[in-house]
């Protein structure tokens, strides 16, 4: 760039005056527009380098990501992930009748809006407690209701959440 300015300035002194009224501006208006279309040119020459950098560093730290051994993840469940019943999403459900009646329980798992054709139901005898081992967990909708002289009745009706490997037990008070 020195050199070609140095050129410039020689040409520049040596130029005559004979056949236009103003050569020293002829040659001005040229220094310019070539002046004007380096610098752009010189610049962005200049920028590709750092973002070249930038880049660069970005692909150094994803590669130290992916070669560093990862930390083990940190579980939020209260239960072994190598157990059973959390691989295959289980749980127990007792029922335990406290009064002096025999009782019908029913319950039916709830599929989005709209709970499942079949039921799992069960029969509760006075004074004792019966389970459903190895049930899916999820939300089921629960009947209870006492079986006299065989009329029922119905006692209680709710919704319960299973979760896996929960042990719930549910007491029927009279």
């Amino acid at each position: 760039m020195q050199d070609l300015f140095n050129e410039y300035v020689i040409f520049y002194k040596n130029a005559s005056c004979k056949h236009t009224r103003y050569p020293k501006i002829k040659y001005m208006k040229k220094f310019l527009l070539f002046a004007v279309m380096y610098i752009p040119i010189a610049l962005q020459a200049q920028g590709t380098l750092t973002s070249d950098l930038i880049e660069g560093g970005r692909t150094l730290i994803d590669l130290i990501k992916a070669i560093r051994v990862p930390k083990p993840a940190i579980t939020a469940t209260s239960y072994n992930s190598t157990d059973s019943c959390a691989i295959k999403k289980r749980a127990d459900i007792s029922f335990k009748n406290s009064t002096d009646k025999m009782i019908l329980v029913t319950i039916y798992l709830r599929n989005g809006n709209t709970y499942e054709t079949e039921s799992l139901s069960m029969k509760v005898a006075p004074l004792s407690q019966e389970s459903l081992y190895d049930v899916r967990a999820g939300i089921y909708k629960y009947k209870i209701e006492s079986d006299s002289a065989g009329q029922r009745t119905l006692l209680h009706e709710g919704d319960l959440k299973l979760r896996p490997c929960d042990k719930l037990v549910r007491q029927i008070k009279g």
